[in-house]
């Protein structure tokens, strides 16, 4: 996939990053973000998760702002070996996301990032620019959350 030029409407792009360090070996955690079907499970603001086929599915995203979005991914990278996963999204959401997972067989760094535009119909681009700290702040509590989230899933299985 080609790089985001967030030149072309800056304030409905988003750069996020967040780092999840975790008390699972890097092979479980990696197994359990590679699993993109029970991410609804374990992580409260994943409401909905369908796979299309191997390498689509589709997912609706909401966290503590009554907005909810609707994506859909393209798994571009799955490599257990190289503990990297991505996606393209496309939707309310055009970018990418991927995980990174580093560590030994007693803990794991999980390594997010995620670049995309925020083109959901409907909401301004004004009220986006305007709200921008308070999205953001919504993305670290959905992050804060998912990793709660899994490491309970985790302790579970």
């Amino acid at each position: 996939m080609r790089p985001i030029d967030e030149r072309q409407h800056p304030s409905r792009f988003f750069r996020m990053t967040s780092s999840w360090s975790l008390p699972y070996s890097r092979d479980v955690v990696f197994d359990a973000l590679a699993d993109a079907d029970s991410y609804r499970l374990w992580w409260p603001q994943v409401r909905e998760v369908r796979r299309l086929d191997e390498t689509h599915g589709t997912a609706r995203l909401r966290a503590l702002i009554p907005m909810a979005l609707h994506i859909t991914l393209t798994q571009r990278v799955n490599d257990a070996v190289r503990g990297e996963l991505r996606a393209d999204l496309t939707g309310d959401l055009v970018g990418w996301t991927s995980w990174h997972i580093h560590g030994d067989n007693r803990t794991a760094r999980a390594e997010f990032a995620q670049e995309a535009y925020l083109v959901k119909k409907g909401v301004p681009t004004w009220s986006v620019h305007a709200a921008r700290p308070i999205l953001v702040a919504n993305h670290r509590s959905m992050m804060w959350s998912g990793r709660r989230g899994l490491i309970r899933h985790l302790a579970g299985s």
